[in-house]
């Protein structure tokens, strides 16, 4: 483990995106019975806080890894759910983008190393 990221003999990345997947979901779970006492602000700004930081936090490690991003996408789709006032099997993408105004999981790690290379490119990253 290193910096928060596990990593496997295949570099695939899968052990820590099981892991960030299941505390997500966790907070998920225990936001969710707070939910009914919230506004739609403060339940995001909670998501924000214990979620997608997690999420975001490198998530450009395993950038050229496809085949992981699928639980984070689904963990981001609960956080939605609870936010938005959903149920299970309501559509939920058209909300993501217009309501709340995220990215889908593959698109935030793209928009990421884009950043970080143009700060690179422009002396504005970090030393």
């Amino acid at each position: 483990m290193c910096l928060g990221v596990l990593l496997d003999s295949a570099l695939t990345f899968a052990p820590h995106v099981r892991r960030l997947s299941s505390k997500s979901i966790y907070h998920l779970r225990q936001m969710n019975t707070a939910r009914k006492s919230l506004t739609e602000d403060a339940a995001t700004t909670m998501v924000h806080a214990f979620v997608t930081s997690r999420v975001d936090y490198y998530n450009s490690v395993p950038h050229r890894v496809r085949d992981n991003v699928q639980p984070l996408q689904n963990v981001l789709n609960a956080a939605a759910q609870i936010i938005l006032r959903k149920q299970k099997f309501d559509h939920i993408t058209i909300d993501v983008r217009d309501r709340l105004h995220w990215l889908p999981v593959q698109q935030r790690i793209e928009y990421k190393v884009c950043v970080l290379v143009y700060k690179c490119l422009h002396q504005a990253a970090p030393t």
